[in-house]
């Protein structure tokens, strides 16, 4: 379940076009992306060992998931959303932005079903910062969880094993 909320926190924050005053786009390139987040579901230290063993870290204490994603050109114009917007039965609605803020709502349907809010910062073409709040049910659990996310730009060529999402 947490990787399913890290996975929809990630989402959120790549449905959401950026754009800023004067900054239309993001740099293409290979982008981390760090999620930290906050209100997961209490798991047994015990829990937690069996899941190290198989290779399973949980975003516990305070530790972000970094991921890496490969952004093409045309994602990078932010035109539209980065991802498309049935990812983990989730959707972008009443999307709105100004200046460098971008807001919108998310609404989810599938393994995680309930709404959240976020709200970004692009801090410049090669930076951004934002929040999400996502309440609901996961997997028969409350799900009442924040995130906070640092995103940054790291190379204008992606490694070979980074993802490209298109829409």
């Amino acid at each position: 379940m947490p990787n399913r909320i890290a996975r929809l926190s990630l989402c959120a924050l790549l449905l959401s076009p950026f754009t800023a005053l004067a900054i239309d786009q993001i740099k293409p390139g290979q982008w981390e992306t760090s999620v930290t987040i906050q209100g997961l579901p209490a798991i047994a230290p015990e829990q937690l060992e069996q899941l190290r063993q198989f290779g399973i870290e949980l975003p516990v204490g305070g530790h972000a998931i970094v991921t890496q994603q490969c952004i093409t050109p045309e994602q990078a114009k932010l035109k539209q959303p980065l991802l498309p917007q049935t990812e983990d039965g989730c959707s972008v609605r009443n999307y709105q932005h100004s200046g460098d803020k971008v807001t919108g709502d998310i609404s989810c349907n599938g393994a995680i079903q309930g709404n959240g809010r976020f709200d970004m910062t692009l801090l410049s073409d090669s930076a951004f910062e934002g929040r999400i709040s996502m309440q609901g049910i996961a997997q028969g659990l409350p799900v009442n969880q924040n995130s906070t996310i640092i995103g940054k730009w790291v190379n204008s060529a992606c490694d070979a094993d980074i993802p490209t999402d298109q829409p």
